[in-house]
């Protein structure tokens, strides 16, 4: 018996039924969220595909009330689940808001402690929020300063990194995981664990299904950044000290074993996380070197120094503790911004300067965002602006609605941050097909197309005002000049 052949109808039916199936699960797929950490990946490069400039606010979402905001940082710079769901820490609770209109999902509570950055993982039972919490014997007061003793070995030190379901806010371990101290940077994770820096030097993997040590490693000087995941590699930057090195130290991400550690002579401290980029890893200093390192073996690169006069104390680039500055970089350019919004482009094969770009406007507590085709600086203005790739070129800029914009997090259709400190925002950025683009070189910049037209125009407005002045001074001295001037005059 031969088998039936689907009819002509048939066949444009199940066609007409493909089509919709792929329409109606692809295009979700084109705008999922891919935030889930710091400068959302484990290599922390900071591309994200979500929009671009020009952008519109969104939401805005007000009503979240903090406790002890001024202490600990405020909100966090939030994370993005795959389905949309914003995390982000709050001195006193991890919250879950929904990526549609940044309404409140869930809400856990969670020690006082700094505000550093969250990561989604992958638990035993699905998506799950790692964060650090607790103070210990420092109290608010003293995070600042990275070189406190931590608590006497009789006593219990209050620091932990702990979990929760994303979907309920419910914990997921059994227990907290005690920490030896205080951390200020953003947790990392990778398929099976989670990774943390600490204030005195201790880098710590926790498995994320059990929440169990699978190795912590005693690195000598505090954690500068988020630990940065590339190629089985642990990559930490290490603050150093009087006695030790600034360094970019790799560890092995099963053991914990040492691989290699690597710096540079004339660079001073490394203030960022390591960033890994088509096989470089990137750092800023904090007197103005940026820094590439190999990624394989950690053999040195370049270093350019940024020199910038209105830098505070001629340092551009600081350590900013749960601020969490860093470069960003893809397709062969590598950005960073310093501490007064000026931006800066670099070949990251050479080192060569590309252009900079000075926005006048502070950004202290924030990395930029990088899309396909511009570095998205938020600033403590409240202000996001949009710099061209290629050119240098202000493209766009657009007022939040507050002060403090930090922490731009790629949401799928929208790019989420937050604004203030104790009066907390968070707002959502989306496409603007009808914003009309700007087009503005850096102010530092010397335009010869605009110069001349403007020196020209000078140069006749102050010839003819010469001329009018000289008019009366001419009439006045006019005969006497004739009178000596005349040969036939007496002596």
């Amino acid at each position: 018996m031969r088998p039936l052949r689907p009819s002509r109808a048939s066949r444009r039916s199940l066609a007409v039924a493909f089509a919709t199936v792929v329409i109606v699960i692809g295009a979700p797929l084109v705008a999922l969220a891919d935030w889930e950490q710091f400068q959302g990946s484990g290599d922390h490069n900071g591309v994200a595909d979500g929009p671009s400039a020009p952008l519109t606010v969104a939401w805005v979402n007000e009503d979240v009330e903090l406790e002890d905001a001024g202490a600990t940082g405020g909100l966090s710079s939030p994370v993005i689940a795959e389905d949309g769901t914003i995390v982000e820490v709050a001195p006193t609770a991890v919250l879950g808001f929904d990526g549609e209109d940044g309404s409140e999902l869930f809400s856990a509570d969670r020690d006082l402690g700094p505000s550093s950055q969250p990561a989604i993982g992958e638990g035993a039972d699905g998506p799950i929020v790692v964060y650090t919490e607790g103070f210990g014997d420092r109290g608010p007061s003293q995070t600042a300063s990275a070189s406190a003793s931590p608590a006497a070995e009789d006593e219990p030190f209050d620091s932990h990194v702990n979990a929760v379901d994303l979907e309920s806010g419910e914990p997921v371990w059994g227990s907290a995981v005690q920490l030896e101290e205080v951390v200020q940077t953003p947790v990392a994770v990778d398929e099976t664990d989670a990774y943390i820096g600490d204030v005195g030097g201790r880098v710590t993997a926790v498995e994320l299904a059990s929440g169990d040590v699978r190795w912590s490693e005693e690195l000598g000087t505090p954690i500068s950044g988020a630990v940065t995941l590339d190629a089985g590699r642990a990559l930490v930057t290490t603050l150093g000290g009087r006695e030790d090195p600034s360094e970019v130290v790799a560890l092995d991400t099963a053991s914990g074993e040492l691989l290699w550690r690597a710096g540079v002579e004339d660079a001073s401290n490394l203030v960022t996380a390591p960033v890994v980029a088509d096989g470089r890893i990137l750092t800023l200093d904090v007197i103005g070197g940026v820094v590439a390192f190999d990624a394989e073996d950690g053999r040195f690169l370049w270093r350019t120094e940024v020199v910038n006069p209105i830098a505070p104390r001629g340092q551009p680039f600081l350590l900013q503790g749960v601020g969490a500055p860093a470069p960003v970089s893809g397709d062969g350019q590598v950005f960073a911004v310093d501490v007064t919004g000026r931006v800066y482009a670099i070949d990251a094969e050479t080192g060569a300067l590309l252009w900079d770009h000075a926005l006048n406007d502070p950004s202290q507590f924030s990395p930029p965002l990088l899309t396909d085709d511009h570095v998205l600086v938020p600033t403590d203005s409240g202000t996001l602006y949009a710099v061209d790739r290629e050119s240098g070129h202000l493209v766009w800029r657009i007022d939040g609605g507050g002060t403090f914009l930090r922490g731009l997090s790629d949401a799928g259709d929208e790019l989420v941050g937050v604004m203030g400190f104790e009066n907390a925002a968070i707002v959502s950025f989306a496409a603007d097909p009808g914003g009309t683009s700007l087009d503005e070189p850096s102010p530092t910049t010397f335009d010869a197309g605009r110069m001349l037209p403007a020196f020209l125009l000078g140069g006749v407005v102050v010839g003819i005002v010469a001329l009018l002045l000289a008019r009366p001074l001419q009439r006045r001295l006019g005969p006497a000049l004739a009178r000596r001037s005349d040969p036939g005059g007496g002596s």
